[in-house]
């Protein structure tokens, strides 16, 4: 074989192939020209060619940059794909008529400008195909456009083939997502069938966001603002590379320490933030992101000091905690610490004499867990426990620190004990428990169990009087002031969380579109509000005193070997523990 035969046989199954050399696309002047494959193309380039080679559905969703070439690459494998695979029908829909249109016509101009000889028939359009909505190729194959939330849209009967282009800003219909309508009419057999979604984000909600961010059959393909060849802006002189150093801004310092990008890469983003973006750094992040968590929750309404969350996340990883178990014996119910890697509790801090600390604990709904089972993401127990703030002997001011945490979907029983055990762990800690849901069964054990539990006063409308209530009840009022209260200790960088899972929580809580503040889709707000009671309540803590020691004797340890701490002495009772009830009002 020839390499004129070997070439057109590699160009007939590669579409990258094909599109380096036969396709033609517009620059951004309007000219015609070949195009090369970019980072972002390469990436849907490669994953095709592994779904054909394994002989299954090709399956893509992208998260594309502005002016990317997402779908240009896009148009590009369903025309390839179409005219190499006979009989195909496709169908494109995008989120309104104009993108629709706009797409349609990339991929027309393949199909009217493609010289490659695919068989002896000649041309790439069958006559009477070139239709205003329909293009049907000499393969036999038919592509269409349609616009989702019209009144036909996705009732075009089976296609094998299916784009759907900035999915994520499609409107519902009803309460009916219409993504899943459109994959509905998708045949899912075999290596005929390809499906690629792209879209800019539009928020941490949604078909898009959702199939984004869970383990599915869809290969995720994203390229950050500084892999592409054209995001740099070269200094004219050495002066003016000084003078942009002098000007950096803390922002971009992150930027640079975090990705690893040079100073040209910086140059074109403080022009396109500027120029494109007004200055606006959280719409540069939604258009041209660094990595994809960050341009969904940029395109949202962070309810946090975004900054300074990502601030407290980045110091994280220098901080340990020790796992395991916390246990309460005897019947002085004196606790201690079991190392385990499989435990229940994270401890940053053990108890210190003389600090104080509070106890907060968010349940999770019960209901949530019987009815929808694990696999439905339920939330979680959330038990915090924070030291309160302090200043040292030296004048230095400590802010308030969460020292450990439990984070579990265990029975309310078992949860009561894990909150004893903590409690008695840090000193007989003040434990505040939501109410609200199953927190009312958790308040009955606490309470027979002797803790000092948080009691607030309610006002009975018709009694005319006020009465005293236990625990923590979590309202529309009640919400938005602790929830109010964090987010004014983030922005003075009052709170210390050595946790990252928990600070991950704070970054994807959000403002949805009613204004009210909530996880996002997709995630959840145990810690976040088990965070927001606890600090709105710090100054009630209640002070640590390390419980008195005995010397073990060989024959008690004998008797009970689990008594021995590291430091060969036993923990014994300080005697009963007083119900310390707290006349409180949120």
């Amino acid at each position: 074989m020839s390499d004129p035969d070997q070439l057109a046989d590699l160009i007939r199954i590669d579409p990258e192939v094909w599109f380096s050399t036969f396709a033609v696309i517009k620059d951004k002047r309007g000219k015609d020209i070949k195009p090369k494959p970019n980072t972002l193309q390469k990436r849907m380039f490669a994953h095709y060619r592994k779904c054909q080679i394994e002989d299954k559905p090709c399956k893509m969703i992208i998260l594309k940059p502005r002016q990317k070439g997402a779908s240009t690459c896009a148009q590009a494998l369903t025309y390839h794909h179409m005219r190499k695979h006979e009989n195909l029908s496709g169908s494109l829909m995008g989120d309104i008529s104009g993108t629709s249109d706009k797409v349609f016509e990339i991929y027309r101009r393949y199909a009217e400008n493609d010289m490659f000889p695919w068989d002896e028939s000649g041309g790439s359009i069958a006559d009477g195909g070139s239709l205003a909505d329909l293009i049907k190729l000499q393969s036999r194959s038919n592509y269409g456009k349609e616009t989702a939330g019209s009144k036909n849209a996705g009732r075009s009967g089976t296609i094998q083939v299916g784009n759907m282009t900035e999915v994520a800003f499609w409107p519902m219909q009803g309460e009916r997502d219409p993504a899943l309508g459109y994959l509905q009419s998708l045949y899912d057999g075999d290596n005929v069938s390809l499906v690629v979604a792209d879209s800019t984000p539009n928020g941490p909600a949604g078909w898009f966001y959702r199939t984004w961010v869970q383990d599915n059959e869809w290969a995720k393909i994203f390229a950050a603002w500084f892999e592409f060849e054209d995001s740099i802006i070269p200094f004219n002189s050495e002066a003016e590379l000084q003078d942009f150093k002098d000007t950096m801004t803390e922002d971009e310092k992150s930027e640079m320490e975090r990705f690893d990008v040079n100073y040209e890469q910086l140059h074109w983003r403080r022009r396109v933030l500027q120029d494109k973006c007004n200055g606006d750094i959280s719409k540069f992040r939604q258009e041209y992101p660094s990595d994809p968590e960050e341009c969904f929750l940029m395109s949202s309404r962070p309810r946090f000091h975004t900054a300074n969350v990502e601030a407290m996340i980045k110091a994280c990883p220098g901080q340990h905690s020790r796992i395991g178990n916390l246990t309460v014996q005897g019947e002085g119910r004196t606790a201690g610490f079991q190392p385990d890697r499989a435990g229940m509790w994270k401890i940053y801090d053990e108890p210190e004499y003389d600090s104080k600390y509070l106890i907060s604990v968010d349940t999770c709904t019960g209901e949530d867990q019987q009815t929808q089972g694990l696999a439905a993401d339920p939330d979680y127990h959330s038990v915090q426990v924070w030291r309160a703030p302090f200043e040292d002997w030296h004048g230095n001011w400590h802010v308030p620190r969460l020292v450990a945490l439990h984070h579990s979907r265990v029975d309310i029983g078992i949860l009561a004990h894990e909150v004893e055990a903590a409690a008695r762990f840090y000193g007989s800690a003040f434990i505040i428990p939501e109410v609200n849901n199953s927190g009312l069964a958790l308040l009955k054990y606490l309470l027979e169990m002797g803790l000092t539990v948080y009691r607030r006063r309610k006002y009975n409308d018709s009694m005319g009087m006020v009465e005293k209530s236990f625990g923590w009840s979590t309202d529309k009022i009640t919400r938005k002031t602790v929830i109010d209260h964090l987010a004014a200790e983030i922005i003075e960088e009052n709170i210390d969380i050595p946790d990252e899972n928990v600070l991950r929580e704070f970054k994807t809580f959000i403002i949805n579109d009613k204004g009210k503040p909530e996880a996002a889709p997709g995630h959840h707000d145990d810690h976040v509000l088990a965070a927001a009671i606890a600090l709105y309540n710090i100054d009630n803590a209640t002070t640590y005193t390390a419980p008195k020691k005995k010397k073990i004797s060989n024959r008690m340890l004998q008797k009970n070997p689990s008594l021995l701490c590291p430091d060969g002495f036993m923990r014994v009772p300080l005697g009963s523990i007083k119900k310390n009830y707290k006349r409180l009002m949120p």
